[in-house]
């Protein structure tokens, strides 16, 4: 199935004319299904299976922060566009003092609830500024829905200053080389545009993964961001 095809039956939404506004869809979507996965996953699919494809992926993220990040003693984890914590215990449990960020009100009290051992902010991450840098900074399947291109360069440009200068950056999301106008929730950027945007902010890839989710059945790319 085509990318986009599956992004729109993932979201449940048909291609329209409407601006596609994340925060207010993303509040919707957290509110209708507040306490599934069904918020941050495929409607379509059971708890069940989007849970066993969220522990797929977390196993392939938590792996590659225990190899690339050098982790000093309280060091700083950033949770961008955190939604309701379901990463967070995982990167409490590698030792990290974990703040998350989410534009959903909503998502952020469920995460507070989920998590509370961590801090959370409601923010947009292209005007956040937090005042410190992170020895680890994760974006997972955040940047796709950034369809303005302004907003997505200034979140580019955000992650890049909180990250340590000895930090990583972990990006998965599903990169693409075809762009659907008619698309108006989700604007997939090859990743040679990323190679491009990342190197103009000082940043490099310094691994690049891909892994198809088992239920899901979609083609996802994990980056893991370096100073160059």
């Amino acid at each position: 199935m085509p990318l986009l095809q599956t992004i729109r039956r993932m979201l449940e939404v048909e291609p329209t004319n409407t601006p596609f506004v994340a925060p207010q869809y993303w509040e919707m979507r957290h509110q209708k299904y507040e306490g599934s996965y069904k918020a941050i996953a495929p409607p379509s699919l059971s708890d069940e299976a989007n849970a066993r494809d969220w522990e797929f992926k977390e196993s392939r993220l938590l792996d590659v922060i225990r190899r690339h990040a050098h982790k000093r003693d309280g060091d700083g984890l950033l949770d961008v566009g955190c939604g309701t914590g379901m990463l967070i215990q995982g990167y409490s449990d590698l030792g990290f003092d974990v703040v998350g960020v989410d534009f959903s009100p909503t998502a952020v009290r469920q995460a507070r609830v989920r998590a509370p051992q961590a801090r959370f902010f409601v923010s947009e991450v292209a005007t956040l500024d937090l005042g410190r840098r992170f020895s680890v900074i994760t974006a997972i399947e955040v940047l796709l829905h950034i369809v303005d291109e302004k907003k997505w360069l200034d979140t580019l440009a955000s992650l890049a200053r909180h990250l340590d200068p000895s930090g990583v950056l972990v990006i998965i999301d599903s990169l693409s080389h075809a762009h659907d106008e008619h698309a108006t929730h989700c604007k997939p950027r090859s990743a040679e545009r990323y190679d491009a945007e990342l190197d103009a902010l000082g940043l490099r890839v310094v691994e690049r993964q891909q892994f198809t989710l088992p239920n899901e059945h979609v083609l996802k790319d994990l980056l893991v961001v370096a100073r160059a």
